[in-house]
């Protein structure tokens, strides 16, 4: 019991680190095959500079782009959005994607990967200054928004085809999606995302699953492979359980 407690206290560590954050990244996602058309895209945007893309429903309730559609703090100066023409840009139901909110995957397991072809070298510096996971009715209303906290740095992407950047709720709100999941059974999930320092390629973010538990989110989908950057931060937190374990042992 008193070897749980120590752990428990290394967690917690990491917890109140991330207190403020909703959309936690999680590291590069390693795999391949993430072409659009065979993942789940979300938005697809493109531009130099400042680039923003944002997707949800009207108020018909159709899939549709634009500044009318950004949520989570993303905001699109002068109305201008950037997203690509084509098969890149979609919102899905709950069900589309194998969720529900009692269910083996809910939103605890969703996760959402910033992919990228900004082109080589001093190219690919960019930066993702927000990203967020919104939720619609479908009279088009926002009934939720999970963003990220802060600013998100990718020195170099795998490129256009290879999976890129997770980010996935942290257990607060998972839970709240889940219960505007449960209140909504028919909403329609879209993204929003402004990134700065870009070089011209298109940046696509998709929804999947992840099989695992990350810190201070969820797991059990089995759609995307565990980040390396999480078995990194467990055995971070194991090493400071047992040095914690041997202080007091020797007290």
């Amino acid at each position: 019991m008193k070897h749980i407690g120590i752990l428990g206290f290394a967690m917690c560590v990491f917890c109140a680190g991330s207190a403020f954050a909703t959309l936690i990244p999680v590291g590069a996602v390693p795999s391949s095959g993430n072409g659009i058309g065979s993942v789940n895209s979300l938005v697809t945007f493109q531009n130099t500079g400042t680039e923003i893309g944002c997707v949800g429903l009207d108020s018909s309730g159709a899939t549709t782009t634009g500044s009318s559609v950004c949520a989570g703090g993303v905001t699109a100066p002068g109305g201008v959005t950037n997203e690509t023409t084509g098969s890149g840009n979609n919102t899905y139901t709950a069900a589309s994607l194998g969720l529900s909110s009692g269910g083996a995957l809910t939103f605890a397991n969703i996760i959402l990967i910033w992919n990228g072809n900004e082109g080589s070298g001093a190219n690919e510096p960019i930066t993702l200054d927000k990203l967020s996971l919104n939720l619609f009715g479908t009279n088009g209303a926002v009934l939720g928004s999970f963003a990220t906290a802060s600013p998100y740095v990718a020195a170099a992407f795998p490129g256009v085809g290879n999976a890129g950047f997770g980010f996935q709720l942290d257990a607060a709100q998972a839970a709240s999606a889940n219960s505007i999941l449960a209140a909504n059974s028919t909403l329609r999930i879209g993204a929003s995302a402004s990134a700065s320092n870009a070089n011209s390629g298109p940046d696509t973010v998709f929804i999947s699953s992840i099989s695992t538990t990350q810190p201070g989110g969820g797991g059990g989908g089995s759609a995307v492979p565990e980040p390396a950057s999480a078995a990194i931060f467990g055995s971070g937190f194991l090493g400071v359980a047992l040095l914690l374990k041997r202080r007091n042992s020797r007290a």
